[in-house]
């Protein structure tokens, strides 16, 4: 073997990291606050899957396209730190999606071109719940003037948005071919990215062409013609040892890294170089880098004996190469996943 080459497990690890996207790096550099860095974060965030239906709001669509506008307006949301987590507190909960929920509510409320006109509206008939719809926000489009967001809301654009936030690892056998998303299931064991896929396109987004939803739109004065997205970012985790093949409702440009289990970390850590820094990213900050210093890959190592030693949760990390490039890693125990879901029972055509 050459001087220079490595072995091929060593290469398959490697090949995982990429660098930072240049504009997500240039709009993260002046900004501490992880909630804002989140929000920078989801600016750029492919969304995870492909479906029927249109995906998260462009940059153009937000009013925040050209660079030095976005940096601006991103580092203003740093001095309303104290209004957002009095929104946040609203909801009284910590899970991730509630927080990426709130997010893209203040996203929606504060961007130049987009004015935020309900969020979790609850839909009733003859007494009984039938749902909820997580978003209805007005746009003024990709070629309207920022002061057309504050017109009336019959002037504009009507949108009605299903949010989600998924981190789904890749089994290498499982529920029908190699393709098949029933594959990719959360870190709980109870759901997948077809089961999701599914909830979305088949009962969540309908939900919002029923009588009882545009009574709602209509309460709100948004009476115009209804366009309906999906936006879901996440991230999809590969076993560290080998590559999968993207389930056919994945984004192309979607997010991906390795998951591993803990037995299997200290063969992991050889093949990375000197030099190897990382964190633990922390709920439910998982969304952004860290603006705080990445630990050395021995003390990252420490901390992490130390979790694993006693019952608990698996860790989320960010590993970072000396030349810079990164990836994702979901650290499991050595019993995951201790069952799997079941695949939707009536799925579309594209779940599969």
């Amino acid at each position: 073997m050459p001087a220079n080459a490595r072995p091929h497990g060593a290469s398959l690890l490697l090949d995982a990291f990429v660098p930072l996207d240049d504009a997500l790096r240039e709009d993260l550099a002046s900004l501490r606050q992880p909630w804002v860095r989140d929000i920078a974060w989801l600016l750029h965030a492919p969304d995870m899957a492909t479906l029927d239906y249109a995906g998260r709001p462009t940059l153009a669509e937000l009013g925040l396209e050209e660079p030095q506008r976005r940096r601006t307006w991103l580092r203003q949301q740093e001095d309303q730190g104290e209004r957002f987590q009095q929104r946040r507190l609203i909801r009284r909960s910590q899970r991730l999606g509630i927080y990426h929920e709130t997010l893209w509510q203040w996203i929606l409320d504060h961007a130049p071109r987009t004015r935020l006109l309900a969020h979790n509206v609850a839909l009733r008939e003859s007494r009984q719940t039938l749902g909820e719809l997580d978003l209805l926000y007005a746009s003024g489009g990709t070629e309207s003037s920022p002061a057309e967001a504050n017109r009336g809301c019959h002037d504009l654009l009507t949108f009605h948005a299903e949010l989600a936030i998924k981190f789904f690892l890749g089994l290498p056998e499982g529920p029908g071919d190699d393709r098949n998303a029933a594959r990719w299931i959360g870190i709980g064991s109870f759901d997948s990215l077809a089961i999701k896929c599914h909830r979305l396109a088949s009962h969540q987004l309908p939900r919002g062409r029923s009588p009882a939803a545009e009574r709602q739109r209509q309460r709100l004065g948004a009476t115009g013609a209804l366009r309906q997205r999906i936006i879901m970012p996440g991230c999809l985790y590969h076993p560290w040892t080998q590559r999968l093949p993207l389930p056919r409702l994945a984004n192309a440009k979607a997010e991906q890294g390795l998951w591993c289990h803990w037995q299997a970390w200290p063969s992991l850590i050889r093949l990375l170089p000197e030099g190897t820094r990382g964190h633990r990213l922390a709920k439910p900050h998982w969304l952004a880098p860290p603006a705080t210093e990445p630990m050395p890959l021995a003390m990252l190592d420490h901390e992490l004996a130390h979790s694993f030693s006693a019952p608990g949760r698996p860790a989320h990390l960010l590993l970072i190469l000396p030349d810079d490039r990164r990836c994702r890693l979901f650290l499991v125990r050595d019993d995951w996943p201790p069952a799997l879901p079941l695949p939707p029972r009536s799925a579309s055509p594209s779940a599969h």
